[in-house]
Order: structure tokens, then C-alpha cells, then sequence
């Protein structure tokens, strides 16, 4: 008889955790069965089975791991004698609570084999409710190493809560403030977040550790730069996230939020707005902005096509609004989008 390999939780939402004991059971069996499920006995749920069920899309899952929800795998009419349970274990508490699982199971279902899989160290104090729990406050570092760039999304969304958190990225003089502010105007519950005001207010607070010359410094020494600011810019982020009113579009303009050295949509969450116009057009805006300081910046922020690749390979949803046009088409895009936006 064939048996069948079964994944079952709650996965609200799904974690880099889960996914270790994923990957560890496809190297060993033929094909992987996730089943999305409800537990009347696990607190502060945050999702249903089948929204689970999408957020597990977000990951990289080998072609052999399928995901149903537990009303969908019940229609597939298979006999318990066929499954084997699969079960994720991080340590003693949950070898005690998996005493209770054989039991439920053998009762309830008539299951009766279960295949054990040990999580490697890195992800032993990875959980859903400590996932949901960084999410409530706003431990955007800690939430970045426990799920999926889109999973942080749908938990800030849920947790702030707001209807969209979006990451905008693209080029110097790409157009990028230019449409946000349009969006800002024709919706209140448009909001937009200028990460450069950041900059602006620790400038003083990187003088006293840097010296005056905080150029030179962030273009040959961009590592300790990142190590300085990182946690008082981060903080500055948190701060207007909270701001934001309640169920708005929240736009949080990042140029470099893309660039591999920050991959800073793990924080944010990975709706991705890029927002540009061709190479030649933004060296010309920022020829006629008396910018060329900006030039070394310019190179190393990712462009449309790059910034496409990363998306794909990073499991991220990304919009791509084109600012070589008029005002009047650029401001017909914002209008449409605007719309899509508030439509859900």
C-alpha cells in the first residue's frame, strides 16, 4: 500500500522553521503533503487554512511538496492506514506534547505512523507565535530571520493593522516622490514615508561618530556606515510605521531597499513598488538637479531589469510604474493604481 507523507499545522503563519523540517522530509520521501489546518487550542491565530495556504507560496517549496488545506485534503478520501505523520521537533517540550498528538491522532483520525524530524539549531526557537508575537511589537530584526519577506508583510498588515505596507525603490531623480506625492493627494489613506527625512535627522548623530566629511565615508567605508546607523535608522522606521493612521496605504520610499547588501524588504515586507524611467533620462534629471555627487549611488541601486531578477528570485510581489511620460499620463497611472490599491 502507498503511503502518504503528511505535514500537518497551523502554520499562522508559516516559518523558516517549518520550512527546515519541509526541506529535511523531501530529501527522504517522494512527495510532501502540507496540510493547512485550525487548532481550537493555539491563542492569538492570525490566519485561516486557507490564507496559510497562500503563504506558503512565498517560499522556494521543491516541486514534489504540494499544500491543501485540511477541508481539501479530506476530500481525496485517503485511507489513515496510508499516512505517515510527519512532526517537527525543536526540543524536550515538544517531544512531551508529541505524546499527546500520537494519542489525538490515533483516536480521532485512526493514524497510527509518524516519522520524526529533528530542526537544525539555527531555527529551534523559530515559531509561529513568536513570529506573531515580533510582529505585535514591531522587532522588525528578529521577524526579518523568522519568515518570509511576504509573511512579514500580511503580519505587519494584520498587526499594525493596515491595507498595504509597500516598499518603493528605484533610482535618484527616477520620478519616485513625484508619483507618492501624487497618491498622497488623492488619498488620505495614502501615506508616504521619506526614509531621506532619516538621514537628515541622524546626520548630526553620524557627525559626532564620523566627522563632517560623511560622503567620502558613505561612499568608501559603506560598511561601517551600515553598522552605525542601522539601529537608529531602524528605530526612525518603526516609529512612522506606528504613526501611520489605521487601514492605510503605508509607502515606504527606500532607493537602495533592493541593493544585496541591504535587502532591507526583509524588514519591510515584500510588496515592491519600482518606480523609473530609462538610464539616460535619470542621468539627465540629475545633470538638470546639480546632483553628480549622487552618480557613485546611481550605479550601485539596483535598475528595473536587476531589480526584476531579485524580485523573482526572492519569492517578492513587485508593481513597475514608468516615469518617462508627461505629468498628465504619469498622473492618469497614479489615478488607476489608486484606485486598484483601494479596491483591495
Amino acid at each position: 500500500m502507498k503511503q502518504v507523507y503528511v505535514f500537518p499545522g497551523t502554520f499562522s503563519p508559516p516559518t523558516y522553521g517549518h520550512l527546515d523540517i519541509v526541506l529535511q522530509a523531501a530529501e527522504t520521501f517522494p512527495e510532501v503533503i502540507i496540510v493547512c489546518s485550525v487548532n481550537s487550542d493555539k491563542d492569538g491565530v492570525m490566519f485561516t487554512p486557507s490564507e496559510c495556504k497562500e503563504l506558503w507560496k512565498t517560499y522556494d517549496l521543491p516541486q514534489s511538496v504540494k499544500v491543501f488545506t485540511f477541508e481539501e485534503f479530506q476530500t481525496m478520501g485517503i485511507d489513515p492506514s496510508q499516512i505517515v505523520m510527519i512532526r517537527g521537533i525543536r526540543g524536550k517540550e515538544d517531544t512531551e506534547h508529541e505524546r499527546k498528538v500520537i494519542i489525538l491522532n490515533k483516536e480521532q483520525y485512526g493514524i497510527t505512523k509518524f516519522y520524526y524530524i529533528f530542526s537544525r539549531d539555527e531555527y529551534v526557537k523559530i515559531s509561529s507565535s513568536e513570529a506573531r508575537r515580533h510582529a505585535r511589537e514591531m522587532d522588525l530584526v528578529a521577524l526579518s530571520k523568522e519568515v518570509s519577506p511576504l509573511v512579514v508583510t500580511a503580519l505587519l498588515e494584520q498587526s499594525i493593522p493596515t491595507k498595504n505596507i509597500f516598499m518603493v525603490v528605484g533610482k535618484p531623480a527616477g520620478g519616485k516622490s513625484t508619483f507618492l506625492r501624487m497618491l498622497e493627494r488623492m488619498d488620505d489613506n495614502n501615506v508616504y514615508i521619506n526614509t531621506d527625512y532619516f538621514n537628515q535627522q541622524l546626520k548630526s548623530f553620524l557627525r559626532e561618530r564620523l566627522g563632517d566629511n560623511l560622503l567620502d565615508v558613505a561612499t568608501n567605508n559603506e560598511s561601517l556606515l551600515k553598522e552605525i546607523i542601522a539601529g537608529p535608522w531602524i528605530e526612525l522606521l518603526i516609529k512612522a510605521l506606528k504613526e501611520a493612521p489605521k487601514k492605510s496605504n503605508i509607502f515606504v520610499e527606500i532607493p537602495y531597499g533592493l541593493q544585496a547588501d541591504k535587502e532591507l524588504y526583509r524588514l519591510i515586507g515584500g510588496k515592491i513598488i519600482y518606480i523609473g524611467c530609462d538610464d539616460k533620462e535619470v542621468v539627465a534629471r540629475n545633470e538638470q538637479r546639480n546632483t553628480p555627487h549622487l552618480k557613485e549611488f546611481i550605479n550601485k541601486i539596483p535598475d528595473k531589469e536587476e531589480s526584476a531578477k531579485i524580485v523573482e528570485q526572492a519569492n517578492l510581489k513587485a508593481y513597475y510604474i514608468d516615469t518617462n511620460c508627461s505629468l498628465e499620463s504619469l498622473t492618469s497611472v497614479a489615478q488607476s493604481f489608486n484606485e486598484v490599491i483601494q479596491g483591495g
